[in-house]
């Protein structure tokens, strides 16, 4: 089995399993846990100081690929993902329309994230994952590291009051799609 396709599936068994136990808990539960219920001032500090740095990885790993000879093509693959599946996730949230978690719960609501009107799905989680995943699947070495930032970045909004765990999975499996069915057509080696 080709290494795209297992890594796929194998992403899709772990969200569905998220979203099972998202399902029997509730989504609400599990947002006012997280948000809440993990809060403490070292927390606080790593999302925002540590985290959120790390964060511009995502971006800049693939923004160097480009000046890269030999990795050029994946660089500007990963870049187009990313800015594809974060336009994708804006044109769904006018879609579906769904307020973020803190206009309906208790949420503690602190960081630097972007306030639009919106919650579903996550456009940061998007993009994290869609800069992320074409590198892993053709880079795992340096994919599994940005893969890390991204399942950070998918927590970190939720810690912060933006998203819930559902806006967060289908960010994920969005991305997810999309980039297994765009890495159809990037070239093979030698090509």
């Amino acid at each position: 089995m080709k290494r795209s396709l297992k890594f796929f599936l194998t992403l899709l068994v772990f969200l569905s399993f998220l979203f099972l136990i998202t399902f029997s808990i509730g989504n609400e539960k599990v947002f006012l846990f997280i948000n809440k219920e993990l809060a403490n001032p070292v927390l606080d500090f790593i999302v925002l100081y540590v985290f959120n740095p790390l964060f511009l990885l995502l971006a800049i790993v693939p923004f160097l690929m480009v000046f890269s000879k030999k990795d050029r093509l994946l660089g500007i693959f990963a870049l187009i993902s990313g800015f594809l599946c974060y336009f994708i996730g804006h044109l769904m949230k006018a879609l579906f329309a769904i307020p973020r978690p803190y206009e309906f719960l208790p949420a503690r609501l602190f960081g630097p994230w972007h306030t639009s009107s919106f919650s579903f799905p996550s456009t940061t989680t998007m993009l994290a994952f869609g800069l992320a995943l074409p590198i892993l699947l053709k880079k795992p070495r340096w994919g599994r590291f940005l893969l890390v930032l991204a399942f950070l970045v998918a927590f970190s909004v939720i810690y912060t009051g933006f998203h819930t765990l559902y806006d967060v999975l289908a960010g994920i499996l969005i991305s997810s799609f999309f980039v297994f069915f765009f890495n159809k057509f990037y070239p093979k080696k030698g090509e």
